[in-house]
């Protein structure tokens, strides 16, 4: 399963969490089966506008299953759902941790939009 979790830095799995979606400076992307971690850098951060979507694209494009973050705006959380990415909402200050408390199933599952678009 590929994961994707919010970080402010490329840190692997020490990187701090990001707690916004769109504006999020780099997506870990995790993959569970083999183990492995990925950091890309979120190209939709300094969009003028519509990081959200874009950053829904970004992720969708890298096979990703789940988004661990701590907030989703309205369009993102509509984008995320079409491509049928579940969203969790994680407090967990770094990557790894968040990534541990997805598998210990310790997170909520976002049923709605969480966060306020960010100008």
């Amino acid at each position: 399963m590929k994961i994707a979790v919010t970080a402010s830095n490329n840190n692997g799995y020490e990187s701090e969490v990001n707690k916004h979606f769109g504006r999020s400076p780099f997506f870990a992307i995790v993959d569970t089966k083999d183990d492995e971690i990925d950091l890309i850098k979120n190209s939709a951060a300094q969009a003028s506008s519509g990081a959200g979507v874009q950053a829904a694209q970004l992720i969708s494009d890298q096979g990703v299953e789940v988004l661990l973050s701590g907030s989703v705006g309205p369009k993102a959380y509509t984008a995320l759902s079409s491509g049928d990415i579940k969203m969790y909402i994680t407090k967990d200050d770094t990557v790894g941790k968040a990534v541990e408390s997805f598998v210990n199933d310790e997170l909520s599952q976002l049923s709605s939009p969480n966060g306020t678009p960010r100008k």
